[in-house]
Parts: C-alpha cells; structure tokens; sequence
C-alpha cells in the first residue's frame, strides 16, 4: 500500500479506533477545524485532528493546511508513527487534561500556569504542557538567594524559554512584595522581556541594597505573567528571592538539593531543543544564575535515546569550570546527516554533580534531529503571515513578514509589489528582492515604503507577491497578499 486517501484516517487510527481508548484523555476535544482551514466544521475525524495536533503527533501540510483528501505516502505514516511511538513512550510532551483547554493561547496559559506551587519542578511542569512550537517561559530555579551586602550589590536571574523556540513572543515580570522592603532592601523591578524566534533565554538584573538597619532574611516576590506572542508561560513562574542576612550563613545545596535553597543555579537554557539533521552541529548554553561571586562547576553528557550514537550524533562529555563572575558556557553536538527517511529522532543532553555549593535548575533536555529527507519536514512551505495588511502614511513603511514552515532546510523565495490601486511611485516605492532563510530559520521580513501623497483618500491597496521558491519547498496560502493604505 503506498498511499492512503483521506488523510484523516491516520487521526482517526491513532487516537484510538485501533488501540481501543484516545491516547491523552483529553476531555472536551480541540477540533482540527480551529487549525487547519481545511477541514470542515464537523468532519468525522475533526476531533481526532485536533488532539493529534495537540500532542504534535500530526503537525499538517502547513500551519493552515491539513489535505483531509490528499494521499498520505509511506513515509509520513512512518513519522506519525514515530511521534505516536514517542508520546506513548513519554518522551515527548503529553497533554494534561487541566490544562488542554488552557493552552491554546498565550494569554490563557499565562493564567493557568502559575497555578501551582512555586516549589513544583520545571521539568516536571514542562512535560505535561501541550506541544507548543513556541515553548514556554518560566524561571530557571525555584528560589533564589542572596546576600543583602553582596560584592556586586545585585544578582542576576535567568528566564528561561522551554519546549520549543519558534517565533517571536514576550512575557512582563515583576520583583516586588513579600517581607522586603522595595527601596530599602532592593531596588524594585519590573518590565518586559521579547524573545525573537530561537532565543531560549534572558537575564534580569537585580540590584540588591545593603541596609544595616535590617537583620534577618527578607523575601521578594518574583512573578511572571502576561505572555503574548509565540510563547506561553509555564512553572516556576512565581518564586521567592531570600535576601540574607550577612552574619548567617547562606544556604548550600549537594547535586541532590533543590535549587530553591542553593546561592547559586545552573542550569540548561532549555529543558528542549531542535537541530536539522543536516545542520552540521547543535551548541548547547549553560547558565549560571543567583550568586556569581564565587567559583562553581558541573559535569554535562549526552545520553542516548531513539537516536544512534556515530549514526545520528556524536557523544559528547565534559566538565564546566564556572570562574567566578562567569555566567555562561557553551558546548557543542556534531550532528550526522543520513539519507535514510527515518523521521525524527532524540537524544538528551544532561547536567549532573554540581559542586561549589551549587545547584541544578534545568537538568535535563530533550534534543530532537529533524529528519530532512520527508519533504514537509526537511523543506516546508513558504507563505505571508497574512493575506492583509494595514499601514497609515504617517508611519512611512509597512514591514511584511514571510514564514518557512515545517521547513529545516536552507531555501530561498522571490518576492515582489504587483500593482493594487495604489499608485507606484506616488503611493508607495515598489520593491524586489530574494528572501534567503537558513537552515531551520522560519522568518524574514522585507519593507515597503509608503509614500505622503496629499492628494491620497486612504483605502488604496499595493499586491504582494511571492515566486520562485527553491530547495525543494513550495508555496503555501497566503503566497499573495494585500497591503491598505490608510490616511
């Protein structure tokens, strides 16, 4: 059999009409029809599409397009069949039912996911969240410590971006509260953070006042909260800041310790990532947070799960040595490319026995290889990230953005003006040019420049374009789009 019509019967197969009960338990379904345009309202396999795409079992043709009437070829039932072999192994992320319904928007997940305990892990917390392309924020610790009369006067927190890394997102965090006094024990914070697309981390720096007036441990409260954009929020998104006393002693922590009671984190800048399984190689950060004053160090190997050591990658070990003052190391994973259609496989990289008084924040990570030889996973589709956009004169140039979906390879795309009732040269500058994205890069812009033309009534349209897309990928809906300009 080498290809299947109607595309939904793997949903249908997978969530249960063959193993006998649905695979997540998710309750009220999420229906394919909200994601992929089209899948009509109602279809018979709209639930099961909807929870497949939930457990990123079924990722579709495109971010929009799922081809309920298309023919599946063998090696997408094999990659569906690979990921359904993963989640039900446990080792990628699987939905819980009390927070399926939560997640499907930033601004909902940031409400929910600050639910639990302060104390709960963030690995433990980040597997059961849907999947999620754009991850999820959180802090690197459970709690952190400090002395009041610190060398530097500050300590630096790390915000951590977790289960995936695509597109572009932001998160607000606020210091204030708890038994401190804000101006008098620490300088008050608050502000927000803007991930760009794969950034997995960013540092908050915190100044931290010596009052001799105040004894004992003093606490701040350290939440985040309003997550917009790409990205969610997810545990520890509330946590404590002790400011210590300088006359007790600070807490340690042993490679067994939570991170809450230790002076100083490290951990992984995320507890997932992704590598094209061309890309060459993957570098992987370590951050250190809380107390950098003093020296620390800790051990980092990678472990091997569905993907083969010399087959998929290169093992790799070592030991980091933190100097003091030093925040940040970085080791690197060669990646071995193959032309066998295989789909994605998975290794883990870990960190372990940290010393000097340390402790682990994240862990743990799972490393996912992209298969590039499926068409839909190694060169995607390229589309505008919508078929209407709107600029005032006034602001002088509209900024349109081009996606590369379920794309890891590198490819380029043409992309032009052509025409609209605007008048070029007189509403606007037309404009040419190639996007080129790299490997596993899924966006560039290009700008237009509108022009003040005081004869203009508002409502005039300029056509965009894209052509010519190259190394295998194709064009997606929206490929053409519309740009209104208003007074």
């Amino acid at each position: 059999m080498k290809k299947l019509f109607l595309r939904s019967i793997p949903a249908v197969f997978l969530a249960g009409t063959v193993f006998g009960v649905g695979i997540s338990q998710l309750g009220a379904a999420f229906k394919g029809s909200t994601v992929f345009r089209d899948v009509p309202v109602g279809h018979f396999a709209d639930d099961a599409i909807g929870e497949m795409h939930q457990l990123g079992i079924i990722k579709g043709l495109s971010s929009e397009k799922f081809g309920p009437n298309e023919p599946v070829t063998r090696a997408q039932i094999a990659v569906l069949f690979k990921r359904l072999r993963d989640e039900m192994k446990g080792t990628t992320p699987a939905v819980s039912s009390s927070v399926s319904s939560s997640v499907q928007s930033s601004s909902s997940s940031s409400s929910s996911s600050v639910a639990s305990s302060s104390s709960s892990s963030s690995n433990a917390t980040s597997s059961s969240l849907p999947y999620s392309a754009g991850g999820y924020v959180h802090f690197d610790a459970n709690g952190y410590n400090v002395y009041k009369n610190v060398a530097t006067g500050q300590i630096t927190i790390i915000v951590a971006r977790t289960g995936g890394n695509q597109g572009a997102g932001s998160v607000d965090y606020s210091f204030s509260g708890g038994t401190a006094v804000a101006g008098k024990n620490y300088q008050p914070l608050s502000g927000t953070l803007s991930f760009g697309t794969k950034e997995t981390s960013k540092k908050i720096t915190m100044v931290i006042m010596n009052d001799s007036s105040t004894t004992g441990t003093k606490t701040v409260n350290l939440v985040l909260k309003n997550a917009k954009g790409a990205v969610g929020i997810s545990n520890p998104a509330n946590v404590i800041l002790n400011i210590n006393d300088p006359n007790a002693p600070l807490p340690t922590a042993s490679s067994s310790s939570s991170s809450a009671g230790a002076a100083t984190t490290i951990s992984l800048s995320s507890n997932a990532y992704g590598v094209a399984e061309n890309g060459g190689s993957m570098t992987v950060t370590v951050v250190r947070s809380g107390i950098t004053t003093t020296a620390v160090g800790v051990n980092y190997t990678t472990t091997n799960a569905s993907a083969t050591p010399g087959a998929d990658y290169t093992t790799t070990s070592g030991t980091f040595a933190f100097a003091a003052g030093e925040t940040t190391k970085t080791f690197t994973v060669s990646i071995t490319n193959n032309s066998s259609i295989e789909g994605n496989r998975s290794f883990s990289v870990n960190l372990s026995s940290p010393t000097g008084g340390s402790a682990l924040g994240i862990g743990a990570a799972n490393v996912t290889i992209n298969d590039d030889e499926g068409v839909p996973i190694g060169s995607g589709s390229l589309k505008f990230s919508t078929n209407a956009y709107a600029v005032t004169m006034s602001q002088g140039v509209a900024t349109i953005t081009v996606n590369h979906v379920l794309g890891v390879r590198a490819v380029t795309v043409n992309y032009a003006t052509n025409g609209g009732s605007g008048a070029s040269g007189v509403d606007y500058t037309p404009v040419s040019g190639t996007l080129t994205f790299a490997a596993n890069e899924i966006s560039k812009t290009f700008t237009v420049s509108i022009l003040t033309n005081g004869n203009s009534t508002g409502g005039k349209t300029v056509n965009l374009i894209l052509t010519s897309p190259s190394g295998g990928t194709t064009l997606a809906d929206p490929s053409s789009a519309t740009i209104t300009i208003n007074l």
